[in-house]
């Protein structure tokens, strides 16, 4: 679970995009359930090479972002993953 099995895509100007500090993350995804069609108020702003969604954000919320690989797993040995987790817990203080 700790193995960063593929690339995805990040849109520029998100937040995701500011967190990662990139626009091509690898990541750890196990795809055995994705997001089809993302509901009102959500923006779909990463995929994977193969097309599906790998992130979601909702512009109008303070922190609202939903990602569909697993950091926790990579956040020992990958910066970008922990600053998901530092960006919601400051998020979470404000």
């Amino acid at each position: 679970r700790d193995r960063q099995s593929h690339i995805l895509e990040i849109e520029p100007q998100t937040r995701l995009a500011e967190l990662s500090g990139t626009t091509s993350l690898p990541v750890n995804s196990l795809h055995h359930q994705s997001i089809k069609e993302a509901a009102p108020g959500l923006v779909v702003v990463a995929h994977a090479e193969d097309g599906i969604v790998e992130a979601v954000e909702a512009p109008d919320h303070p922190f609202a972002l939903a990602v569909q690989w697993h950091p926790e797993e990579l956040a020992a040995n990958d910066g970008r993953a922990q600053r998901l987790f530092d960006a919601f817990v400051e998020a979470s203080r404000r």
